[in-house]
């Protein structure tokens, strides 16, 4: 239900789950590891977005900013 509100569309959805991807992969960790704190950080930055187009990059980028080694690999 909470994703439903994050997500506007189904392309939108299919991007951010792209990105989950891509940086589960690039982070070696699973992506229901990911999932959460991608959403999070998206939630904070959409909700005072006035571009939403590049927000994927952003939380990416916020999330590997905050990555640690003590993550859980896969």
């Amino acid at each position: 239900m909470v994703a439903a509100l994050l997500y506007e569309t189904e392309a939108e959805k299919q991007q951010h789950l792209s990105a989950i991807c891509m940086l589960a992969r690039d982070l070696g960790v699973a992506e229901d590891f990911i999932e959460p704190l991608y959403e999070n950080e998206l939630r904070g930055l959409k909700e005072h977005a006035r571009v939403k187009n590049f927000l994927s990059i952003l939380v990416i980028r916020r999330i590997k900013e905050k990555s640690t080694s003590s993550w859980p690999e896969v």
